[in-house]
């Protein structure tokens, strides 16, 4: 049973992305090296197998920023098509200290609801506005 669940049911990647909102309501955004037509998003990665989303998004900020955060709640969920997966994003908040940017990572900045970086993949919007929707 468990062979032909392996065989027959799809599988996903799953992605997990940050809104991090200060106390000025900026997000967080980070510039990445591996996505030439949507530089700017949310911070996050791929769920590790055997992994939860709390875990991969934690794990993901500590690699990419250096730092931790804490999460609050689930905020978006959306298939995707490019590539295909399922993308969650969590809002939360990153701890206080200095952030060390990895390899990947080109620069990080938080950005006004007014100023943000153009273009902004769909998800990424979509994870912002219901960032301030909870916030607010």
């Amino acid at each position: 049973m468990v062979l032909a669940i392996r065989l027959a049911v799809p599988r996903h990647r799953i992605g997990v992305m940050l809104a991090a909102l200060d106390e000025e309501g900026r997000v967080l955004l980070l510039r990445h090296v591996f996505h030439p037509h949507t530089p700017w998003g949310l911070p996050g990665g791929w769920l590790n197998q055997g992994e939860s989303p709390a875990e991969g998004i934690l794990r993901e900020i500590k690699e990419e920023m250096g730092v931790t955060a804490v999460l609050h709640s689930t905020i978006h969920i959306a298939a995707q098509t490019r590539p295909p997966h399922i993308g969650i994003a969590y809002l939360g908040r990153i701890q206080p200290g200095p952030m060390t940017l990895s390899a990947e990572i080109i620069e990080a900045g938080w950005f006004p609801p007014n100023e943000m970086p153009d273009p902004l993949s769909a998800f990424t919007k979509d994870a912002i506005k219901a960032a301030r929707r909870q916030r607010s």
